[in-house]
């Protein structure tokens, strides 16, 4: 655990409403895009007048008679005041006069599932349904309450019709790329997004030298369609198939100009695979056309500082908080959570650069916006632990577990409103209280108070045994009291107790190495590994110490990547497999990931150390020295952990060190070794 930032895992939980709030829930859900939710529905079309040639008989009826006209106005006015009781009672009126309209049936079953009444609104679309088979918006509605119920089957047949019975209506098939989506269907999204495109073709075609209606509606399923594509562009990036986002990005791009929507999306895809210049690019176009966006300058902030341009990355932060201050005056709801979130996404990667000067005055920033928020505190905790103000952290910390345990105020109702509030990284509210106090114990053991560490650990890991962070939080805190073989009893009888938990697994390895029992550690993390095979801190152990023993290299490096994929942005895995890469004798690959893993963990001695060594084998003697002299000045100033191994990652930033175990050995070794080169 050590000062490495942890983010709360799960998502809230569920309280447990009434079935009738259930049903009102769905109902809302079900709402959202139907036709005449969330917009403004006008009146169907007036019945035909006396001298116009009347419908025959068979077709169904979709205009509104004069009679039903007044009530249909009245019924729209009440849905405006959210009187929704009010608004199916007019309809009701309306429905008097014209029985067949399937419109005044569809509006009236909507009117029904904002109350809850699903039953009587899929009564009021099957009656719909009959007089007019072909409207499509009880189509889509029917549709929604079918998947809402998980009639899976039904919902895609009900769209299906909608599509055909009004192939130039687009909510169909979004709902159909959505419904595909969350089955996993990726190809299947892909082909109704085209379907929704080729539509969108037919009616530029079908009406080249139409009116201005037909190029507005041409326009409008375009982007609908490049919409589509979006959304199956994002679900492929989640899945990791890169080339099929990419060529649903281009065909959203190709269908419409991109919009800020869509150049932030592609951006973030860029950011996430780590192709900055790409992703720069797309951010700069977003910041020109809007020079004050938030997500922009927290983006550009990010790429600057994976590129290692730290005064540009200082500059995007500087106009974040200059947004933050203008922002805490006034301003709405939805911009302040937006500033919020936007130095919230720029200080967490601030902290895992060891850069937690700039993260904490990030942090602060968002907090004059939203004052001791929880999840903007804890963070805040962790800089200031980062930059060795200990008490300070421990602090605030204690001050998040204060306001979720106020005297008088139920715990769970102090838990909801965390629930309740802008949340940044979703936390469970729960996992976030045992975060702060493991820190806070954490805390105080750094600052001297050792004994009280251990016993509160203690307190915390017989509650939880099972959470990693509790788990290695007990070992550090026995260590610095000098108890580290009362904790590894501890992890122990815990781990026989629950012999599959990851957790306790990883922990009781960790405190195996500790005890420098390398080869029992060594066969305890490959039980991580067996239970949990991608377990990141277990794969880089378990890596590295092949390396540094002499083992099977080529397995150790493919343990090392797998570590890599996992976290690519941890400094001590990126470190891990540069030195893997120099003992197999492929320097310049061993260059370029170790000078990746200082720019990650900048001033780390132990990646320094590897940093000289692989200069040295480039012939690179200078800078070799240069590398060894930074990594003992770090030293000189406190000590740090035995590596390898490093269940527990953090530094600190060039201005303060922790003194971790395991310093001397590394210390002895830079000197050895910067003897040896200054000798010659």
């Amino acid at each position: 655990m050590g000062g490495r930032a942890r983010a709360p895992r799960r998502g809230p939980k569920a309280r447990s409403p009434s079935r009738r709030s259930v049903q009102a829930v769905l109902a809302l859900a079900l709402l959202s895009g139907c036709a005449g939710a969330g917009k403004r529905p006008e009146p169907g079309p007036p019945a035909p007048q006396s001298g116009e040639p009347a419908l025959e008989p068979e077709s169904p009826r979709r205009y509104i008679s004069a009679r039903a006209h007044q009530h249909v106005l009245t019924a729209l006015l009440a849905r405006e005041r959210d009187d929704h009781i009010a608004a199916a009672g007019e309809l009701r009126e309306a429905l008097l006069y014209d029985p067949d309209s399937g419109y005044l049936r569809t509006l009236l079953a909507e009117e029904l599932l904002r109350q809850g009444r699903i039953a009587e609104a899929e009564r009021e679309l099957r009656t719909a349904l009959d007089r007019d088979s072909k409207y499509a918006p009880a189509h889509v509605l029917a549709a929604r309450v079918a998947l809402a119920g998980g009639r899976t089957d039904e919902g895609r047949v009900q769209l299906r019709a909608a599509m055909a019975a009004a192939p130039q209506d687009a909510d169909a098939y979004r709902d159909l790329v959505r419904l595909d989506i969350a089955q996993g269907e990726l190809a299947a999204a892909a082909a109704v997004a085209k379907e929704l495109g080729a539509a969108a073709e037919r009616v530029e075609t079908d009406e080249g030298s139409g009116g201005r209606s037909e190029r507005w509606q041409a326009g409008r399923l375009r982007a609908q369609a490049a919409d589509a594509w979006l959304e199956v562009a994002r679900a492929m990036a989640d899945r990791d198939d890169d080339s099929g986002a990419q060529d649903a990005f281009a065909r959203a791009s190709a269908l419409r100009p991109d919009t800020d929507d869509a150049l932030a999306t592609r951006a973030a895809f860029l950011e996430s695979r780590r192709r900055w210049e790409e992703a720069r690019e797309l951010q700069l176009r977003l910041l020109s056309r809007r020079p004050d966006s938030p997500d922009a300058l927290s983006a550009l902030a990010r790429i600057s500082l994976a590129e290692g341009e730290l005064e540009v990355a200082s500059a995007h932060v500087q106009k974040l908080r200059a947004l933050a201050a203008a922002t805490a005056a006034g301003a709405g709801d939805d911009e302040r959570r937006e500033v919020a979130g936007a130095l919230f996404r720029v200080a967490v990667p601030l902290l895992g650069a060891h850069r937690p000067s700039d993260a904490e005055a990030a942090l602060d920033a968002a907090l004059r916006i939203f004052p001791r928020h929880p999840e903007l505190s804890f963070y805040r905790g962790l800089a200031l632990e980062e930059r060795g103000r200990h008490r300070d952290a421990a602090q605030v910390f204690e001050q998040i577990e204060a306001a979720l345990n106020a005297p008088g105020r139920p715990r769970e109702a102090a838990l909801a409103a965390v629930a309740d509030g802008p949340a940044f990284l979703a936390p469970d509210p729960a996992q976030l209280l045992l975060d702060a106090r493991v820190q806070a114990a954490l805390a105080r053991g750094r600052a001297g108070e050792t004994a009280e560490a251990a016993r509160r650990m203690k307190v915390l890991f017989s509650a939880d045994p099972g959470d990693e962070g509790v788990a290695l939080g007990l070992l550090e805190a026995f260590e610095r009291a000098g108890r580290a073989h009362a904790a590894l009893t501890l992890l122990e009888e815990a781990a026989r107790k629950h012999p599959d938990s990851p957790a306790l697994l990883y922990a009781r390895a960790s405190a195996l190495d500790r005890a420098a029992r390398v080869p029992e550690a060594l066969a305890a993390m490959r039980k991580v590994l067996a239970v949990a095979p991608a377990h990141a801190g277990a794969l880089n152990y378990v890596g590295y110490v092949m390396t540094e023993q002499g083992g099977d290299l080529r397995e150790a490096e493919g343990l090392l990547r797998r570590a890599a994929q996992l976290r690519p942005d941890d400094g001590a895995v990126a470190d891990s497999l540069g030195f893997c890469l120099l003992k197999e004798g492929r320097v310049e690959a061993a260059l370029a990931e170790l000078r990746r893993a200082d720019r990650l963990a900048p001033g780390d001695p132990v990646i320094l150390g590897h940093l000289g060594d692989a200069l040295l084998a480039a012939g690179q003697r200078d800078a070799a020295a240069d590398s060894f002299r930074r990594a003992l000045a770090r030293l000189a100033k406190a000590p740090r952990s035995a590596r390898g191994k490093r269940p527990q990652e953090g530094a600190g930033e060039q201005e303060s060190r922790s003194p971790e175990p395991g310093d001397a050995r590394v210390r002895a070794d830079l000197l050895e070794k910067l003897r040896s080169l200054t000798a010659r």
